[in-house]
């Protein structure tokens, strides 16, 4: 079976303190960032925006840097990897609001703000958690900014 190439964007998203803003899907459970499929005619960062809102109740952020885009399969309800789609994923590194509160939407499970130091233990995908640590000094520095 060929697998579908989809595009997503989302955000990791910092909040107070250094922490970092994750969700948990209903489906499945898992704790992962927030992000989403894009919309025809629907810019990268526009997406992002737009699915950070819808999925953790985050507006207002401050773009701080584009992370760049990483590939990996679907996740399945039980965290398996699904190849019948395989996401090309775009990521933008965000500032949230000073005391920025989660509201997570009807789809997600939770949300929840985790500390830098164990957000790759958090993160539920192998793949998810290899790209951060591609782009973990520059989150790290952002953090360390404020």
């Amino acid at each position: 079976m060929e697998s579908v190439r989809t595009r997503s964007a989302g955000g990791i998203v910092i909040g107070d303190g250094g922490t970092v803003a994750l969700v948990q899907s209903r489906n499945s459970h898992m704790w992962m960032f927030p992000k989403g499929h894009i919309d025809p005619g629907e810019s990268d960062e526009d997406a992002a925006r737009r699915e950070i809102m819808e999925e953790a109740g985050l507006d207002n952020l401050e773009l701080l840097d584009d992370l760049g885009e990483y590939e990996r399969p679907r996740l399945a309800q039980d965290g398996t990897e699904a190849h019948d789609e395989m996401k090309v994923i775009k990521m933008f590194l965000f500032a949230a609001v000073p005391h920025a509160t989660l509201n997570p939407s009807h789809e997600m499970q939770d949300a929840k703000w985790v500390s830098f130091r164990e957000l790759a233990d958090a993160i539920a995908s192998v793949r998810d958690r290899a790209w951060l640590a591609t782009v973990a000094p520059r989150v790290r520095e952002a953090i360390q900014r404020d």
